[in-house]
């Protein structure tokens, strides 16, 4: 039996034409062994906190760095757009695991968050890429199934990996650092292997570069920005979203870990395993929910549950010093709702989000670069001001004014779909893409004009 053969019976996915079978399974693969690896370095801020000794506030460090990349893609996404994409993938892919070798040799808590920082921003670098190659490789009628079918696998993989890295560390509490150690050179050397893999896509991709003036990716952003009223809406939606998101990400780990008193291991189960169950149930039926409808459609449902969940968790706090059981079934309930979503936020955000904007071809990577480039600015100002509050208040104000900011996202985005529902062209991705495809034929996919 063919080692394609193999993973397909192990990791099955949905029906697709013959040519795309071959890109399906080193796709899954590459997101296997990112998946590891990231359930590794999920436990990372856990690690700093509770096995390096790090103070609360420096939990915003990794974001805010991490942001630095995503202000860089409004340019990286541009650049890119006429050139090979695989370079693209590859380069910030082995960066990052730099990064990760960096952690595993550092002693102090601050550059571990730093260098943790680091690795996000590379990661971030590799995305607008990422997208283009899965535009390319998958119709549109498949391609919110197949990456839907992918992160279900992943989600398993993420917190069965999250479990054994988060159990490992409680067994070895006493002397932490030699495990961190080593579970930072693991996530290392997966992260290597799956960046190889990915680069053993075939694509046919253009060969044609031409340099950009540092002001051109500016002026085409604005360009797009004053011109396609749609997609500028769906940056500030989704910057708000993000931003709301950001102000209490960071500090989970010190709601877990300081306020309800929790272990590695069962911070791990409410900040990555329980979400990661409900994500592998859901997520591939999400994934063919975003085939066959206006993602507008989608974010609403997702934005709604992510935003529930911090306002339920602001509560857990108070409710515990009544009845600690109430309030571990109120996280409950708050991450199912999380959970349940998370899966479709990931791909809309960073897979196929901007298909159903940007036309096929070189404004893929220009439209995914502003995408991330305003999720930039969401995680730099996010963590900050959540640090504030979380110094001048308390974890559960941080947590009700993220909620809060999602919700609103939640609100504009059924705006949005009320919109569109008047405009059948609009109704699907692939009604979208149809569009241009008679001008596809005719010319080649990187020719196509900007706005």
């Amino acid at each position: 039996m063919s080692a394609t053969r193999r993973i397909l019976d192990c990791f099955p996915g949905p029906s697709l034409p013959a040519s795309c079978r071959d890109t399906y399974v080193r796709h899954l693969v590459y997101a296997l062994l990112d998946a590891t690896a990231a359930g590794i370095l999920a436990n990372a801020p856990l690690m700093a906190v509770k096995g390096m000794g790090s103070p609360p506030w420096q939990m915003a460090v990794q974001m805010t760095i991490s942001s630095v990349g995503m202000f860089f893609t409004l340019y990286w996404g541009a650049y890119m757009a006429h050139r090979k994409k695989m370079p693209f993938v590859v380069g910030p892919g082995l960066a990052f695991v730099a990064c990760s070798v960096g952690m595993a040799v550092t002693h102090d808590v601050l550059p571990f968050l730093v260098l943790a920082g680091m690795g996000a921003l590379f990661e971030t670098l590799a995305r607008p890429a990422i997208v283009a190659v899965i535009r390319e490789k998958y119709p549109a009628a498949h391609r919110g199934a197949v990456t839907g079918r992918i992160r279900t696998w992943c989600s398993l993989v993420f917190l069965i990996s999250g479990i054994a890295s988060a159990w490992s560390l409680d067994r070895t509490s006493a002397t932490p650092l030699p495990m961190i150690r080593s579970q930072m050179l693991l996530a290392a050397a997966l992260s290597v292997a799956g960046f190889l893999v990915f680069r053993t896509i075939r694509l046919d991709d253009v060969r044609n570069g031409r340099g950009l003036r540092p002001s051109q990716p500016i002026r085409e952003a604005l360009h797009i920005a004053r011109t396609d009223g749609r997609f500028a809406r769906y940056l500030l939606i989704g910057g708000l979203y993000s931003l709301g998101g950001m102000l209490f990400a960071s500090f989970l780990p010190v709601l877990f870990s300081n306020r309800l008193k929790c272990g590695y291991l069962v911070s791990t189960l409410f900040l990555h395993v329980q979400p990661g169950i409900l994500a592998f149930a859901a997520t591939g039926w999400i994934g063919n929910q975003i085939d066959r409808s206006n993602p507008w459609a989608t974010w609403r449902w997702i934005r709604l549950g992510w935003g529930l969940d911090p306002v339920l968790l602001a509560a857990a706090p108070g409710l515990a010093v009544f009845s600690p059981t109430c309030a571990l079934a109120l996280v409950f309930t708050a991450r199912t709702f999380r959970g349940l979503v998370m899966g479709g936020s990931w791909l809309l955000w960073w897979q196929v989000g901007v298909c159903h904007f940007a036309r096929p071809g070189a404004d893929t990577t220009r439209y995914q670069g502003m995408a991330l480039f305003m999720n930039g600015f969401a995680r730099l100002t996010g963590p900050i001001v959540g640090a504030l509050l979380l110094h001048s208040a308390s974890i559960e104000v941080v947590l009700l004014a993220g909620g809060s900011v999602v919700l609103l996202s939640a609100w504009l985005s059924s705006r949005e779909l009320a919109r569109e529902e008047r405009h059948t062209e609009l109704s699907t991705i692939e009604r979208f893409e149809r569009q241009f495809e008679r001008k596809w034929r005719r010319s080649s996919p990187t020719e196509f004009p900007v706005g």
